[in-house]
């Protein structure tokens, strides 16, 4: 339990430390979108060679098949609820009218629910898993919590207020990885299976949405190596730990 508490810790509160860094100094939007896209290729390599290959072994792959596309279809419709109120309103790859502060934080919650549980269930898995979950999962929450105190600044949101939102974030997302660990303990492998592809097609499905259309929208074509990078990095330890 205490390595859940240690990795579950360090995904989440990448948020704040992230946070707090794209509200204290001026980054350029280019080098966001870059650190954006690192996180973006590190968390498909993750969902990749990890939550989807290890679902196969435990679920079969019709069952891995169907939770895939369920976990997408569970985030879109979370995503366009989270729209129509508000919550990304203060990203400019939205056309919300308005931003509302608990619309953000439902709208951070909605993307941190995925991969938060994901990494629980990694860490139940055990075999070098939940590391990589971990590392991936840092290496996007850090760059998304830059990203996002630079555009809640300018949306006119005070640095205290931002800092308090994403901490509120990354609670529940700490939250999320100790259910993850704690609740699917006591189920079948199967459904573990199903649990995980889940998780992965509401990853994807975020990375699609939120993420690489970010990237993209402030670094240009430069963010396509460095997805490949963030990619590789992860392909890379997956096998050293395989």
């Amino acid at each position: 339990m205490n390595q859940v508490i240690l990795y579950g810790f360090i995904g989440a509160f990448a948020l704040v430390f992230g946070a707090v860094c794209g509200a204290q100094f001026k980054i350029k939007e280019k080098i966001i979108g870059l650190f954006v896209a690192f996180g973006a290729g590190a968390l498909i390599a993750a969902l990749s060679f990890g939550l989807l290959e290890e679902s196969n072994k435990l679920a079969g792959i019709y069952h891995t098949t169907w939770a895939f596309v369920l976990g997408g279809l569970i985030f879109v419709i979370g995503d366009l609820i989270i729209i129509k109120i508000g919550g990304r309103g203060h990203k400019r790859v939205y056309k919300a009218e308005e931003t509302t502060g608990w619309a953000i934080v439902l709208g951070a919650v909605l993307d941190g629910i995925p991969e938060s549980l994901a990494l629980g269930v990694a860490l139940l898995v055990g075999k070098g898993l939940g590391l990589l979950m971990m590392i991936a999962i840092f290496l996007s929450n850090f760059p998304e919590g830059i990203s996002s105190a630079y555009d809640l600044l300018k949306a006119g949101q005070s640095k205290s207020k931002i800092f308090w939102t994403w901490v509120l974030v990354a609670l529940s997302g700490f939250v999320c990885v100790i259910l993850g660990y704690t609740i699917f303990g006591h189920i079948a492998q199967s459904v573990l299976g199903i649990t995980e592809a889940i998780a992965a097609g509401a990853l994807l499905a975020m990375l699609a949405s939120t993420m690489m259309p970010e990237a993209y929208q402030e670094s240009g074509l430069s963010v396509s190596m460095v997805t490949l990078v963030g990619f590789l990095v992860i392909f890379v330890l997956s096998k050293i730990h395989a």
